[in-house]
């Protein structure tokens, strides 16, 4: 297993990334293997799950990281790709601790209102990101 730390500051790509999108309050962000929580929130551990794919998709270092964070700031359907599979574990993740099907539904909702909702630039409907949350959790 790859050990990961947290800071409670910016990532270095925060004005990138404040330049491309409308950063809502309480969002976190990995850069290689550490996830930056600038509003000190406390992260469950579904959301860790879901910041360790970006570790994954990042190769758990800086340079990587960085190459990562270029394409997924120009290129949308990179970064739909990319999102959808965190949240997909996420939820997966989600899954594995509650057994009742209209909690996970609402678990489901509220996923994909993020992934389709203002922090991501609005890239997909609502119904297309749960779909694709689900595809990728490999949840029946």
């Amino acid at each position: 297993m790859i050990k990961f730390e947290i800071k409670e500051e910016k990532p270095p790509i925060w004005d990138n990334v404040c330049a491309a999108f409308k950063i809502i309050p309480h969002a976190i962000f990995t850069y290689g293997k550490t996830i930056y929580n600038p509003d000190k929130i406390q992260i469950p551990h579904d959301l860790i799950e879901h910041e360790k794919v970006h570790m994954e998709q990042q190769n758990y270092n800086d340079t990587d990281a960085a190459l990562w964070w270029g394409r997924y700031l120009r290129e949308e359907s990179f970064r739909l790709d990319q999102e959808a599979r965190a949240y997909g574990r996420q939820y997966a993740v989600i899954c594995q601790t509650v057994k009742d099907r209209n909690i996970r539904s609402r678990y489901l909702v509220a996923l994909a209102m993020s992934l389709s909702g203002p922090l991501y630039n609005k890239i997909i409907e609502h119904s297309e990101s749960m779909k694709l949350i689900k595809h990728f959790s490999g949840v029946k």
